[in-house]
């Protein structure tokens, strides 16, 4: 075998950056990531910084356009003035016969100067140039041209041309010049601006396109370097992985990966050292565990026994105690707490066929058997519905118990309904077995009061029964029932309230005085 230790580190270790990245507490996803974002992030600022200066030269360039147009318009205020100033001196040397016409024109030249003038300035204020505090005196200038050139007009007229001659010279010539002068000074400063601008534009695209240059060489040479960090991180402690299973896989189960990482692939090679010091002293605790895991099958054998007995104790409870019962002492756990004896209010249902003993004596046995069947099936689910308890069998008859063990809101009203339930079922159950010499019926009685609840029977068969009045007081009112027919105690009419009628007074067996006894209403055919 070979000796401790060979196999981790014949591997050349890596450089100081690999080892930093490497050693950076950051899953490898995470530097993956990082990496991505890193490039893409250089990328969206070259973009941005291209972006930056296009629109820097777009902003420079509609600047120099609105210069090129404001040095324009001073322009033609200039030329304006200078031809308005040409006809007005021209009217001077004019033969009077001609003097007119020089006249109106540079009236003319006088009031286009004035909406020349005037529109610069709605423009300047419309497209927010940059506003030059002279225009403001320029504007007053050139509106105070058209009265000159109409005073020379009229000096024409009455004057003759001494008298328009000196207006020309002391009036008009001063005016004109000086909007020639501010709009030529103006347009000049203009020029002198744009001029500085157009050296600020080049020397800002230089700089521009030698960041850009720059940014972009820094970014390829960082994604270069990021991307040769990374990936000797990420190959570098995969060697060092493989050379330690390899010399596990050969029996050296002390061979270890010396690997720095922080992410994933540290992880990795904990888990493969620890493989690897583990490994050996797993063959010695082998015996160790086959000896548990003999002690687990023990246990859960008795486990598994002990849960067929409770199954078997839950089926035995659900097969000879009613439904509702079985299912309280099952999820209670202990049956013996919930079914203790006690005395509390009941209703108690008892329902008896009418005519079977005679059906019995004239059919054969499997018949007997069948119609029972029949009844109790029918029976059964109506009960279930009706939140009542089965208390018992009794041969063609059965007793049901509202309001114990499991409380209900009203188990008067409850046994009726079941009553009346079971009476309109029971012609269609048992109309196959309905013979034209044996016709068998259906009697009920209910009764209303206190009895005693509790376990009866022995160790190896118990039941849950009621005792008392009035499980015997419906007994005795079933006998005296018709087929067909539903007779209630006072106690129960009562409880449920209308409805009801009296069907008489009974003498019953083991009950002192007359028992008054009650019916649910006859209902008129077709309601």
């Amino acid at each position: 075998m070979p000796e401790p230790g060979d196999s981790s580190h014949l591997a050349q270790q890596p450089n100081l950056l690999v080892r930093a990245v490497a050693g950076l507490a950051v899953s490898l996803r995470h530097k993956l990531l990082a990496a991505f974002l890193t490039g893409t992030g250089l990328v969206i600022v070259l973009a941005l910084l291209g972006l930056q200066t296009l629109l820097q030269a777009n902003e420079r360039t509609r600047q120099l356009i609105r210069d090129q147009q404001q040095i324009a318009a001073y322009n033609r205020i200039y030329q304006s003035a200078g031809d308005a100033l040409v006809f007005a001196m021209a009217s001077t040397s004019k033969t009077p016969g001609r003097m007119g016409l020089p006249l109106a024109q540079a009236l003319n030249e006088a009031n286009d100067l004035t909406v020349i003038v005037a529109r610069h300035a709605r423009q300047v204020e419309l497209q927010n140039l940059p506003r030059d505090q002279r225009l403001p005196a320029l504007q007053r200038t050139a509106q105070r041209l058209p009265p000159a050139a109409t005073a020379l007009a009229q000096a024409r007229r009455t004057g003759g041309t001494a008298r328009v001659a000196e207006l020309v010279e002391k009036q008009f010539t001063p005016i004109a010049l000086s909007l020639q002068r501010d709009a030529y000074t103006i347009a000049k400063d203009i020029e002198r601006r744009m001029n500085l601008r157009a050296q600020e534009t080049a020397q800002a695209y230089a700089r521009a396109r030698a960041l850009v240059i720059g940014a972009s060489v820094a970014a390829v040479l960082l994604s270069l370097l990021a991307g040769y960090a990374i990936s000797s991180s990420v190959l570098w402690p995969v060697e060092q992985i493989g050379r330690t299973l390899s010399a596990v896989a050969s029996g050296n189960f002390t061979a270890r990966a010396a690997v720095p990482n922080r992410d994933e692939f540290g992880g990795l090679a904990r888990n493969a050292n620890s493989m690897s010091r583990e490994l050996g002293a797993l063959y010695e605790e082998v015996n160790a565990q086959k000896e548990e895991l003999r002690t687990w099958n023990s246990q859960l054998e008795r486990k598994v026994a002990h849960q067929v007995a409770e199954l078997e104790r839950t089926n035995r409870l659900r097969r000879f105690l009613p439904e509702p019962v079985a299912a309280m002492i099952v999820n209670a756990g202990d049956g013996n707490a919930l079914l203790n004896s006690q005395r509390r209010t009941v209703t108690v249902l008892f329902a008896d066929l009418r005519g079977f003993t005679a059906f019995a004596s004239a059919v054969a046995p499997e018949q007997v058997i069948a119609a029972l069947n029949a009844f109790h099936q029918t029976a059964g689910p109506l009960i279930d519905q009706a939140g009542g308890t089965l208390e018992r069998f009794l041969g063609d008859g059965l007793l049901v118990l509202f309001n114990a063990p499991l409380p209900c809101e009203d188990p008067a009203g409850q046994a009726l309904a079941l009553a009346q339930q079971m009476q309109a079922a029971f012609p269609e159950a048992l109309r196959p077995f309905q013979t034209g010499g044996s016709r068998i019926g259906l009697g009920i009685g209910i009764a209303t009061g206190e009895a005693t609840l509790g376990q009866i029977g022995f160790e190896g068969r118990l039941d849950y029964a009621a005792i008392g009045a009035a499980p015997n007081l419906a007994a005795r009112l079933c006998e005296q029932a018709q087929s067909g027919q539903i007779l209630l105690c006072e106690a129960t009419a009562k409880a449920i309230g209308a409805g009801l009628q009296k069907a008489g007074s009974f003498e019953l067996k083991g009950i002192p005085g007359a028992a008054a006894a009650y019916e649910p209403e006859k209902r008129a055919e077709g309601l």
